[in-house]
């Protein structure tokens, strides 16, 4: 992914909420039509005191709940739909390499000749990004599916709400926004148990980058290495393998 695509997808997500929340919102668009009901629900005669109400008009909460929610779950179940056929399709691709991997070790056993290292390379190669894409894949889904539950409950409810003349009880309303919350609360630690480079990174942010969990380099010191060729291959030399 590049940086330029990265800085959009960021801005994006600036951008998006400026013109669904805030911008309607400063502008009161969301109350036309409802400032009587706002109004009413403002002055509490039992307490002879005023409060702060939130409501939306029936446009409002159909915009909203369709830019924020509804439209971005369409796009994810098609987009999980095809990463579930292609995780399928690796899957047997798996399998059938793995039976493929046994057949001819066991013909190169009884045949007694040497084996091709370059084609079962290759083929662990294969075998091994299959899997890395199908544990991402589960991953995504895995974030994802919390996602939708935990916010599932609230857009139906801002939607569901103007058209039953707002009568959505006050602590509904508070669960439903909480328990979006708590998908906040839950995302750092589906991506650290998940995944173990967000883990490293997070582990490199709260330790305040202690060189134990970082990544070692393959090559162990940051010595100068040179490259030099055997038999039409190159190989990296570190400086205390060479004779002197």
């Amino acid at each position: 992914m590049t940086p330029m695509r990265v800085a959009l997808m960021i801005g994006g997500c600036w951008v998006i909420p400026t013109f669904i929340s805030f911008l309607p919102i400063m502008q009161g668009w969301n109350s036309i039509g409802i400032d009587h009901l706002i109004n009413e629900r403002r002055f509490n005669n039992s307490s002879n005191t005023t409060s702060c109400v939130f409501m939306v008009n029936k446009p409002y909460a159909l915009t909203c709940s369709l830019v924020a929610f509804y439209i971005p779950l369409v796009l994810m179940v098609l987009a999980y739909q095809r990463i579930y056929i292609t995780a399928r399709a690796h899957a047997l691709q798996i399998s059938m390499l793995q039976r493929a991997g046994g057949a001819g070790t066991s013909a190169a056993g009884t045949s007694g000749g040497v084996s091709a290292g370059a084609p079962d390379s290759a083929d662990h190669q294969r075998n091994h990004r299959m899997r890395t894409e199908t544990k991402a894949a589960k991953t995504l889904c895995i974030i994802m599916g919390c996602f939708c539950l935990c916010w599932a409950p609230f857009f139906v409810t801002n939607v569901v709400d103007p058209f039953i003349d707002y009568t959505v009880p006050e602590q509904l309303w508070a669960a439903c926004l909480w328990l979006g919350y708590i998908n906040s609360m839950l995302n750092p630690i589906l991506y650290a148990f998940l995944n173990k480079s967000f883990r490293r990174a997070f582990l490199i942010i709260l330790c305040c980058g202690r060189q134990r969990y970082r990544r070692p380099s393959i090559l162990g010191s940051g010595a100068p290495c040179t490259a030099t060729q055997i038999n039409g291959s190159t190989h990296v030399l570190n400086p205390d393998d060479r004779s002197p």
